[in-house]
């Protein structure tokens, strides 16, 4: 266990570390966002030009999709040397990968100039960024847990591990904005080059991290996992599942209402400079959402937090889509701006503090990581491409799966809560301290 002295870390160290977090998140999802903005509207007729539209739409939103399971891999990779090597190299290394492939999307020809090799590529591309991505999370989730482990606002600072998540789409629909008429043929190759600006100071930020106390104490002990991102499948399944679970919910919502809606709005005759607004202004509720979260956990516990905000949010899909299939505009930016606040912002606020706590500091990069690729795996990969190929272009006669997809999620998410440890009261060092009384007791039953 570390010393008392070395965890109580001020709160300026505190900031430079959101910042730095933040600063990455906000790269890697504002590169992450603009392809699913891509997506929907210019990769059909660029990459799927001899298909019908609804069939190019769906293979768009799968090519989008594949990037949910290499955020997977990249979180079990990543996790490994996270939890190995050390927070800082891999905090550094997955956002250098995002950030190129990223450029080299948008630099990339389409069906009509290399044929059949541009939606190749374009995936391969996805499969890499998608790499990158998943190596986030744990890494942000990790360094302010430890670092915030003795603060009285931990879940505070836990919870803006995610706060880069809501301004990266906030930048990304700011600049569809900006470009929504040239968007579809050559804006969003201009919108993803744009990102190597926020690339430089990010790794900047980053490069100045240093480990955390608590996982240089282990370090220094030689108490790390051989293999984290596999034996945490091995010592905390329930936990890993469980959470990837609550926060498919979140997943799902994200990724309907900022990258599915996009479609379902244009089906529905809302131009798309329309969208695009009421997308940026939901988003600056996701933000409230996180930024809420973590006094909110602390307050009513993080359980309460999570119950309310996913039964709130699939109450409101319905009254939603109606709004929109109505055209009643200001109505449904009021519907989404509610909708993101509870089923993203809170959620998302939320998910950092949830997975952190699950895991010892030996596995809580890969533990968190995988958790949280693994929800997006469940909510963001499958929900939008199941929406696309159901409802199609048809959205005045098939609508209602939108919010049946909601009641699915929900009653999952609901029922991975009621087995969710409740970890408002528990110290950081505690968790360590169980899973070491955990591992000594299993070494003396095995003695003769």
């Amino acid at each position: 266990m570390a010393e008392p002295s070395e965890l109580n870390v001020g709160t300026r160290t505190l900031v430079i570390l959101a910042f730095s977090a933040t600063a990455g998140v906000l790269v890697e999802f504002y590169d992450f966002i603009i392809y699913g903005f891509a997506a929907a509207t210019a990769f059909p007729s660029i990459f799927f030009p001899r298909l019908p539209p609804t069939q190019g739409l769906v293979l768009s939103y799968l090519a989008f999709g594949a990037g949910f399971p290499a955020r997977l891999l990249g979180a079990f990779v990543f996790g490994h040397f996270g939890d190995r090597a050390g927070r800082k190299v891999v905090f550094v290394t997955n956002i250098l990968v995002v950030g190129v492939t990223t450029c080299l999307t948008g630099l990339l020809p389409g069906y009509a100039k290399i044929g059949i090799a541009a939606p190749i590529l374009l995936v391969l591309l996805r499969i890499v960024q998608g790499i990158g991505v998943g190596g986030e999370f744990g890494g942000a989730s990790a360094l302010l847990a430890e670092f915030g482990a003795r603060s009285r606002s931990r879940a505070f600072w836990m919870s803006l591990a995610n706060l880069g998540n809501p301004l990266g789409v906030m930048a990304a629909s700011l600049v569809m904005l900006v470009l929504n008429k040239n968007f579809a043929a050559t804006g969003w190759r201009f919108a993803m080059l744009l990102s190597a600006l926020i690339v430089i100071p990010a790794l900047v930020a980053r490069y100045k991290l240093a480990d955390s106390p608590l996982f240089e104490h282990l370090k220094q002990r030689e108490q790390l996992a051989r293999a984290p991102s596999l034996a945490v499948f091995r010592k905390h399944a329930a936990p890993l599942i469980l959470v990837a679970v609550i926060s498919a919910f979140m997943q799902m919502d994200a990724y309907v209402s900022s990258t599915y809606s996009i479609s379902f709005m244009r089906f529905a005759g809302i131009p798309l400079a329309t969208t695009a607004t009421i997308l940026l202004l939901s988003r600056i509720f996701d933000v409230l959402g996180v930024l809420v979260s973590g006094p909110l956990a602390d307050l009513l516990k993080r359980k309460t937090v999570a119950y309310a905000a996913i039964a709130i949010t699939t109450l409101l899909s319905y009254p939603y889509v109606l709004a929109i299939l109505g055209r009643r505009v200001l109505l449904a930016m009021a519907l989404q701006c509610l909708m993101t606040f509870f089923g993203v912002g809170l959620l998302h606020g939320l998910a950092p503090i949830l997975t952190s706590e699950s895991f010892p500091t030996k596995f809580r990069y890969s533990g968190s990581g995988i958790s949280f690729s693994l929800s997006a795996v469940l909510g963001g990969m499958l929900a939008p491409s199941i929406l696309s190929g159901l409802i199609g272009t048809d959205v005045l006669h098939k609508w209602f799966y939108m919010p049946a997809i909601y009641g699915v999620y929900c009653v999952a998410a609901m029922l991975s809560l009621l087995f969710v440890r409740e970890t408002r009261d528990v110290a950081m060092e505690d968790l360590d301290q169980e899973a070491r009384s955990e591992f000594e007791g299993r070494a003396e039953g095995a003695l003769p």
